[in-house]
């Protein structure tokens, strides 16, 4: 077939086909044949009419529009085997010239994003130094002792703290409403998860008490009929128990069954690791979110529509996934956060393209720079995680399973940051 490349803007390439004669002719003669099989033609079986008779009777436009649709996946998979052009998206075709000896089509394809990199070495941005107090510290071990307490029913009055076993039921002027109603609820008193007042009101309770909660929801609270109101709760407590904290002594340490830790000064210097770990992981997030939008200053980028669009319906999947797990709907999350269909689109679109453009960046430095991940790399991490979770490799494996492409890819764009890291200040 003959083929005419012209390169158009925004990562699409139109492919003007003179499609091979006898393949234009085959495919009009199987689709003539297909549609002469339904011609109903008096005194005869359909299909089985003299053919001078049946050419009246089959609408030579339909034979045509068959006979393209039969001859278009022949024409691409020739464009994908003879010329250099890799799609990622579905092409579109147009008829430019039909007869019965001759079809020309005009194929338009979607191609990969490109980036035009500018400089992305030698920035002084400013690197934080992650500080770990000895408060930090104390935080970090208090909150492991919290994770480690268990809980007592006591017979006295619920103080800040306290978990309350609670049924409770809401209401408006008199009239319950949806999510208002719950019955055996564990509340822990000062947790901030109900809405401001309602736990503070509890304070003081005792097993077998019955209260009414007055409250008010908070503006652009859930849906209107709840927002901005005032409501009333009537609550039945049914426990109060308290929460006993582990003595912070060797044994509750080894409990803990921390690698290397057996007492005090090695918990405190375990936490601090940890600690500068964590923080050092977000300096290091925001200085390369930092630098990726200077690079992106410096660069051009020539990304198809229809790549943004499929990334922007993506992303819309993965929040109304989350949403639906929250036992919300689209419409419902918009009315919350007071936001119109339109407003949600420009939002998706513009983290779509500021997410392909940093990825584009990050490939581009990656090609650059010869940056690749070893298979002995990705045995090591794995081997770490491994070790993570007393696990075996091959547990490790099965667990990643299908996700593993995801995993080595977050393990180059780790090594790619890392570079990027030292070699900006």
């Amino acid at each position: 077939m003959e083929r005419k490349i012209n390169k158009l803007a925004n990562c699409h390439v139109e492919v003007v086909v003179n499609v091979d004669k006898d393949l234009w002719k085959k495919a009009q003669e199987k689709a003539f044949n297909n549609l002469a099989k339904n011609v109903s033609i008096p005194g005869f079986r359909p299909g089985k009419a003299p053919m001078h008779l049946i050419k009246g009777h089959v609408d030579q436009s339909r034979v045509f529009n068959d006979a393209v649709n039969g001859v278009l996946n022949p024409v691409y998979e020739d464009i994908l085997k003879n010329e250099d052009i890799q799609p990622v998206a579905r092409p579109t075709f147009d008829v430019t010239k039909l007869s019965e000896d001759e079809l020309e089509l005009k194929v338009v394809l979607v191609t990969r994003p490109e980036v035009n990199i500018g400089q992305y070495t030698g920035y002084t941005l400013g690197k934080e130094d992650p500080e770990v107090t000895e408060e930090d510290i104390n935080k970090a071990i208090d909150e492991l002792r919290s994770q480690n307490s268990t809980f007592i029913v006591k017979d006295d009055k619920a103080e800040m703290g306290d978990i309350v076993v609670i049924d409770f039921e809401g209401t408006i002027n008199g009239v319950a409403f949806d999510g208002g109603k719950a019955s055996n609820h564990e509340l822990e008193l000062g947790s901030k998860s109900f809405i401001p007042g309602f736990e503070e009101q509890l304070v003081g309770v005792s097993l077998g008490d019955e209260v009414d909660v007055k409250v008010k929801f908070p503006e652009n609270y859930g849906p209107d009929e709840i927002s901005g109101k005032d409501a009333v709760f009537h609550v039945v407590v049914h426990e109060v128990k308290r929460r006993v904290l582990p003595q912070l002594d060797d044994e509750f340490i080894k409990d803990l069954n921390l690698a290397n830790v057996g007492n005090i000064d090695q918990l405190r210097e375990n936490r601090r690791k940890q600690l500068v770990n964590t923080k050092m992981n977000t300096v290091r997030t925001n200085y390369i979110n930092k630098l990726l939008e200077e690079i992106k200053k410096v660069s051009t980028f020539d990304i198809a529509s229809e790549i943004l669009d499929e990334e922007k319906v993506s992303r819309q999947k993965n929040l109304e996934d989350r949403l639906m797990k929250s036992g919300l709907g689209l419409d419902q999350y918009l009315e919350l956060v007071k936001k119109s269909k339109e407003d949600l689109d420009a939002e998706l679109l513009a983290e779509a393209k500021k997410g392909l453009e940093s990825y584009l960046v990050m490939d581009k430095i990656a090609e650059k720079e010869n940056i690749s991940l070893t298979e002995e790399e990705v045995e090591f991490e794995l081997a770490k995680l491994a070790d993570q979770y007393q696990m075996t490799m091959d547990q490790i494996k099965s667990a990643i399973g299908q996700n593993m492409n995801g995993f080595t890819q977050n393990l180059l764009m780790q090594k790619i940051e890392s570079f990027l890291f030292d070699n900006n200040n």
